[in-house]
């Protein structure tokens, strides 16, 4: 006799437990985008440690901004091997250890997805640059674009899942949204908040040479390497429940009882 579905937090503590070596993998991953900005606003501006702490726009910005090609390279290759790592990884959370994609067109999918959220980070970093001291339009430039990340909050996890374009992902995505609208706000808005605090916290505290800073650099992809970890797990299982309970499928036209067939 089967017992009780686990809930939600039941399946989250399960992977979690079963998962628990990848945060390793989350921790690389985040070293890596944590990383790269950096060295990218270096390569451009060649500015002390702390001001490019306090100021990167991104790869693609930056070599956009530099008219550079080394820093188009650089983009290119961080983008390549971070769409070949985050496809092994998203693979590893739903099954067993990978470190790359399951063939050419999930590498293609995912990369075609992560090179639109490059282009867009790009043109509000671009926007907010553009628009001065305005504070206001800052605001509601970041505000933006932090509603085009909830929409596309699942999408890279559903390419490699469910084996789908990146189109069909972005449109699961924001149907996952709408079924788990309070759980993923709350994951988006705690992982924003939490990355602006570890940043600003390592502001303030590196006004020296890499070498001095390297340390706290390293403690903060630790930590938050594991608050990703955490947060990764969280959005697989509800998308994996939305999936299974047949949330989202779209409703037929003239249905009237509610339920999603």
């Amino acid at each position: 006799m089967n017992g009780p579905a686990p809930t939600l937090p039941q399946r989250v503590t399960a992977v979690l437990h079963a998962k628990q070596y990848l945060v390793f993998f989350a921790i690389v991953l985040y070293a890596l985008d944590f990383a790269v900005p950096v060295t990218s606003a270096w390569l451009y501006r060649h500015e002390p440690l702390a001001e490019l702490l306090h100021n990167t726009w991104g790869p693609l910005a930056d070599a956009v901004a530099a008219r550079s090609a080394l820093i188009a390279a650089f983009f290119v290759a961080y983008l390549l091997v971070g769409t070949w790592l985050r496809a092994g990884y998203i693979r590893s959370l739903v099954g067993p250890f990978r470190l790359r994609p399951a063939d050419r067109r999930q590498f293609l999918r995912l990369l075609a997805l992560e090179l639109a959220l490059e282009i867009v980070g790009a043109l509000a970093a671009g926007a907010i640059v553009l628009a001065g001291g305005d504070a206001l339009l800052a605001n509601t430039i970041i505000m933006v674009l932090l509603a085009f990340y909830f929409v596309v909050l699942y999408a890279d996890y559903i390419i490699v899942i469910a084996e789908v374009g990146p189109l069909r992902a972005v449109a699961l995505s924001w149907r996952t949204v709408r079924a788990m609208p309070i759980p993923s706000a709350v994951i988006l808005l705690a992982m924003t908040l939490l990355g602006n605090a570890a940043a600003g916290l390592l502001d303030e505290n590196v006004t020296g040479s890499l070498a001095r800073a390297l340390p706290m650099m390293l403690v903060q992809c630790v930590l938050m390497g594991g608050v990703v970890f955490v947060a990764d797990v969280v959005l697989v299982v509800l998308y994996l429940s939305a999936a299974e309970k047949g949330r989202l499928t779209p409703r037929p036209r003239g249905a009237g009882d509610g339920r999603m067939l």
